[in-house]
C-alpha cells in the first residue's frame, strides 16, 4: 500500500491498495458512510473517498500513533469528509454515524470483542466488512450463534498469504449452520485465491486430525476427518 503523485498534478495524490484491502473495499455499499476499525495509515479510507465510494468515513484506532500518521496521510489527500478519531473499537462510534464498518486486519478474537461489545451491530441497516488475520472458524461461529449472516465471502493472495474477507449483517433468518461452515465460510473454489484459502484450511485440518490420532483421540480425529472429506466435496476433490 502506498501514496504516489498522479500523474499530470503535483496536488491530487492517489492511494493504492493490495489485493486484501482491495477486497474490503469492493464490499462497501456505494454512498454510504463507512468506519475503519483499525485504520492505522488511512490508505483504505483515503481510497474509499478518491474513488467517490462513500459518503463519509471515520478513520479509527485505539492507539494516538497510528491516528497522526493517518491524519497526515489525509491531510496529503487535502479531504473534508474522513473524521479521524481515538476509539476502542467502536467504542466512541455512535450507531447514526457509519452504516458500514469495516474491520479489517485485526486477529478473529479481537474482532468478536469489539461487535460484542457494540449491541447497535444488530441492526439489518448495518453491513459488517470484516477480514480476520487468524481464528476464522471461531469468529464465524460467533456470528452464527449471534444472529450474523455472512452474505458474501471471498478470499485475496497477497505477498505469499492468502486472507478472507466476509460481508456480514444481522438476520436470524438467514444465519448459516453446517460443519463445514466454521472452517471454509462462504468460500467458494471459483478463483485462485478462494482455492488457495480452502487448500490452507485443509491443511490445517489435516495437521489436527493427524495430532488427535497421535493422542488418542479417536472420536475427534473422525470428526475432523470427516469434515475435511466434506470440504473435498466442495472443491471437486475425491
Amino acid at each position: 500500500m502506498s501514496i504516489s503523485p498522479l500523474k499530470g498534478s503535483d496536488s491530487v495524490r492517489m492511494v493504492s491498495l493490495g489485493s486484501r484491502l482491495l477486497l474490503c473495499a469492493s464490499m462497501v455499499r456505494r454512498s454510504s458512510r463507512a468506519a475503519d476499525i483499525g485504520t492505522d495509515h488511512a490508505y483504505l479510507p483515503i481510497y474509499l473517498v478518491q474513488n467517490g465510494l462513500v459518503s463519509s468515513v471515520i478513520a479509527s484506532d485505539v492507539r494516538e500513533k497510528p491516528l497522526k500518521t493517518a491524519a497526515r496521510n489525509i491531510r496529503r489527500f487535502k479531504s473534508d469528509i474522513i473524521t479521524v478519531r481515538l476509539s476502542d473499537g467502536l467504542s466512541n462510534i455512535l450507531p447514526d454515524e457509519a452504516d458500514d464498518i469495516i474491520i479489517a486486519g485485526m486477529g478473529g478474537k479481537s474482532i468478536i470483542n469489539i461487535i460484542k461489545n457494540a449491541p447497535w451491530l444488530k441492526d439489518r441497516s448495518k453491513h459488517l466488512i470484516i477480514q480476520p488475520m487468524t481464528s476464522e472458524p471461531e469468529l464465524r461461529l460467533f456470528l452464527s450463534q449471534n444472529g450474523f449472516a455472512v452474505k458474501k465471502e471471498m478470499a485475496a493472495a497477497e505477498d505469499r498469504h492468502v486472507y478472507t474477507a466476509m460481508l456480514a449483517a444481522f438476520g436470524p433468518e438467514n444465519i448459516q449452520t453446517g460443519e463445514i461452515f466454521p472452517y471454509v465460510g462462504k468460500v467458494k473454489p471459483d478463483t485462485r485465491a478462494n482455492r488457495a484459502y480452502i487448500a490452507k484450511q485443509l491443511h490445517r485440518l489435516q495437521k489436527r486430525a493427524d495430532g488427535l490420532r497421535v493422542s488418542g483421540s479417536l472420536p475427534e480425529a473422525e470428526k475432523a476427518e470427516k469434515i475435511i472429506s466434506e470440504i473435498n466435496k466442495l472443491r471437486g476433490g475425491v
